[in-house]
């Protein structure tokens, strides 16, 4: 099993590692880039070398990138289609050059152009990016469902599968489910029916093979809310029940973790803590911490 979380690479992607094994991480997630900007400095030779050296020194397992929160792919905006496309294009060379093997990114929003044109515009964008790259195959791209705010795209299992079903070249494509998101979108995993029926639901729509990775969150929202807010693993809305099942249950418990709460570094120790007493049969208390306000 692999826990982890979403690690600061301020001062060069080579620090993550280190910043990831300090609070008990196998896995790490981080941003290859600055995500709040278009335009940003390749990774260097050096950089590069030595994240893979610090990534092995450390005992990383899964690392995954998340694309920037700019990127739209859904669009039909020309100039905006352009430069997302443009972005996420050096999101995946930024992933290969790291040797990161899973790229995470929201697929979306149609923007009032309607669900069936954004879905078919983030299909083309992405056999575009997969046909111009056929040297980069080793880097997973990884949809990542959403809360469904607005016009975004992914709310649904259906909604991601009808993405894939347009790829030309579904092996290279991914799912990581965000429980916050799958949660306020209208899944219920915070009763044990609907946590089996939302996997039932997965495995139907897109295959139990596809899920590649975990986002780990409560909700500081309710049920079916449609908003995005991340809460303390079981201090929010979802409970605790969703992370016990999450982490025992055979169809999860081997999927890659990553905690996006706002609890920050020192609190995201105590929640692997947590996370793995569970997994080993314990009845651990929650930790006590606080919300430290990081928004991921």
């Amino acid at each position: 099993m692999q826990f982890g979380a979403h690690v600061s690479a301020a001062g060069g992607p080579q620090n993550a590692p280190e910043r990831g094994r300090e609070i008990g991480c196998d896995c790490i997630q981080i941003f290859t880039r600055n995500q709040r900007q278009w335009q940003v400095k390749p990774i260097s030779d050096e950089e590069a070398a030595a994240f893979r050296a610090n990534r092995s020194e450390q005992g990383i397992g899964a690392v995954m990138s998340h694309a920037s929160y700019l990127i739209n792919l859904g669009t039909t905006d020309g100039d905006k289609f352009a430069r997302s496309y443009a972005a996420f294009e050096q999101e995946l060379i930024r992933c290969h050059t790291l040797g990161v093997e899973l790229l995470n990114f929201h697929p979306g929003a149609h923007v009032g152009e309607g669900e069936a044109v954004g879905i078919r515009q983030i299909a083309h964008a992405l056999n575009d990016v997969a046909r111009a790259h056929p040297d980069k195959a080793d880097v997973l791209l990884v949809l990542e469902n959403v809360a469904g705010q607005g016009t975004t795209l992914g709310r649904s299992f259906e909604q991601l599968a009808a993405i894939m079903e347009q790829l030309e070249q579904p092996e290279r494509f991914g799912v990581c489910i965000d429980t916050a998101h799958a949660f306020a979108a209208g899944y219920a995993i915070h009763t044990e029916a609907g946590w089996d029926a939302t996997w039932e639901a997965f495995d139907a729509a897109l295959g139990l093979d596809r899920l590649a990775g975990i986002h780990l969150n409560d909700s500081k929202v309710p049920f079916d809310s449609r908003k995005d807010r991340h809460a303390l693993l079981g201090r929010g809305e979802i409970g605790r029940g969703a992370f016990e099942r999450m982490v025992t249950d055979p169809r999860t418990r081997d999927v890659p973790m990553f905690l996006e709460t706002p609890a920050g570094p020192a609190g995201w120790a105590q929640e692997i803590q947590w996370l793995r007493s569970v997994a080993a049969g314990e009845d651990a208390p929650l930790p006590e911490i606080e919300d430290a306000g990081v928004n991921l």
